[in-house]
């Protein structure tokens, strides 16, 4: 018989495979789709590509200002690993995606993340949102994390720019060690700086647990992720983009936070018609639980619409 955890590891390193194809596939019809353009329209295309890079480098979250309806702004895939204290390191596929649309006087914006996980272990804190660290090894797909986010419509002065809105958790984490078994709500609030080569920002949120399994510990958490680039020519940028600094407000003293430090290099570039982006990154938590990820390190690709 094959061990469960070997077949776990089989059906995580299958589905990265399926989605690195597909990948390579959508690289390639775009790739296509600019060969085969035609002057004026390579000459459209050269415009939007310079409008989508300026206006994805001052407000990555931001709504197009062209578009009323439902459309993507970002997509980003992170591919990382968790280094975990006596060599149980744990490795993740996030997908986050980005989209907006217009509601009366006001601009919408969604962002959702959901993770491909495979945990030698139980993780205090992780995945964000999940209290508990007291269930064996997992390979699956953890809960759903959302925030939907409010501005007014028109420019925005000066460099600054706020949205409010809330977040909510579903528990549609495939086990135990990797879901809440939570449903959690809470508010959420974003904020965007932007001047010369420099952006901030950050998505800040807290959850409470409202409903789900009793048996489960209540969800009470905050989280902050938070933006930092500096562009360091028209294509490179320092980055400072971490997994997210979470507090967990009713854990004993020593375990309630995860704080990273650390960064890396972004490259942006376009292929085809598509505008993307690739990142590396490399994190230490100075704080953390005793239990939880001591390093991390991270691939990014990113996608622009």
């Amino acid at each position: 018989m094959i061990p469960s955890n070997s077949i776990h590891l089989l059906c995580w390193r299958l589905a990265a495979f399926v989605l690195t194809l597909l990948s390579i596939f959508a690289f390639s019809s775009a790739a296509f789709a600019g060969e085969d353009a035609d002057d004026a329209a390579t000459g459209q295309g050269e415009r939007i590509h310079e409008e989508t890079e300026i206006r994805h480098r001052t407000a990555p979250h931001a709504p197009d200002p062209d578009k009323d309806g439902f459309h993507f702004t970002t997509m980003r895939t992170w591919l990382f690993r968790d280094f975990l204290p006596n060599s149980d390191d744990s490795t993740i596929l996030g997908i986050e995606a980005v989209s907006a649309w217009g509601w009366g006087n006001y601009d919408v914006t969604n962002i959702s993340y959901i993770e491909l996980v495979d945990y030698p272990r139980a993780v205090p804190g992780r995945p964000q949102g999940n209290p508990e660290g007291e269930f064996g090894a997992a390979t699956g797909v953890t809960d759903l994390l959302s925030a939907f986010l409010f501005s007014k419509k028109g420019p925005h002065h000066g460099p600054h720019h706020f949205a409010y809105g809330l977040a909510t958790q579903l528990p549609t984490g495939s086990d135990d060690t990797i879901s809440s078994g939570k449903w959690s709500l809470g508010p959420a609030i974003e904020y965007e700086y932007h001047k010369d080569r420099f952006y901030a920002a950050f998505v800040a949120l807290q959850l409470w647990s409202v409903a789900g399994d009793s048996d489960r510990k209540s969800v009470n958490m905050m989280m902050i992720k938070p933006m930092i680039t500096y562009d360091l020519t028209e294509k490179w940028k320092a980055v400072y983009m971490p997994y997210g600094i979470s507090i967990y407000w009713n854990k004993e003293s020593g375990q309630k936070v995860y704080l990273p430090l650390g960064g890396g290099l972004q490259r942006n570039f376009r292929l085809g018609s598509q505008e993307m982006a690739a990142s590396l990154q490399f994190f230490k938590y100075v704080v953390r639980p005793d239990k939880g990820s001591e390093y991390d390190l991270r691939f990014m690709l990113e996608f622009d619409f």
